[in-house]
């Protein structure tokens, strides 16, 4: 699949596309099936990727805040 397409539909999901544009690119995935699942397939993962939470450990906190805190007082 060519990037212009993957643009083209990461511009439909995130509704990005003028109406009368929206409405045609909505009609090509719906005559296209093979198109529509892959549609499909990346609308899900990126809705994944949306509700998922994603934190740092404690441990990874605990050094940046170190590094911080050395770069500010190089004697500590």
């Amino acid at each position: 699949m060519s990037e212009i397409m993957i643009k083209d539909m990461l511009r439909y999901y995130y509704q990005e596309l003028h109406t009368e544009e929206a409405h045609k690119y909505g009609q090509f995935l719906l005559e296209n099936r093979r198109l529509m699942n892959i549609y499909k397939d990346y609308t899900e993962m990126l809705d994944n990727l949306t509700s998922s939470s994603i934190s740092p450990s404690q441990q990874t906190l605990d050094r940046i805040l170190q590094y911080a805190k050395d770069s500010i007082d190089p004697a500590a």
